[in-house]
């Protein structure tokens, strides 16, 4: 491409024959002569895992949203559970 100019950009130029490809052979190295080797970084882990995660319940969200909003969610039961759940992961 050329640009004519402050405000003139032309189409793409023509394209010249440069001749055939050139290859180079390599001595010396041949695929059993070395081992190929993948690393996965951390953070690849955690967005694989992230990946398998189960999709939203969105139904079972909305209910939820919706017992909090009339103030029925929170039951002795619900609250004595997540005590004990929280207890655990403390000790």
């Amino acid at each position: 491409m050329r640009i004519r100019g402050p405000a003139g950009v032309g189409g793409a130029d023509n394209i010249q024959n440069v001749g055939p490809a050139r290859t180079k052979a390599v001595q010396g190295t041949s695929p059993a002569s070395h081992v190929d080797r993948v690393e996965i970084s951390d953070m690849a882990v955690f967005l694989d895992k992230i990946s398998r995660l189960p999709d939203i319940r969105r139904e079972k969200v909305e209910l939820v949203r919706e017992q909090i909003a009339r103030g029925t969610y929170e039951t002795p039961e619900k609250v004595e559970k997540a005590i004990e759940n929280l207890v655990k992961e403390l000790w």
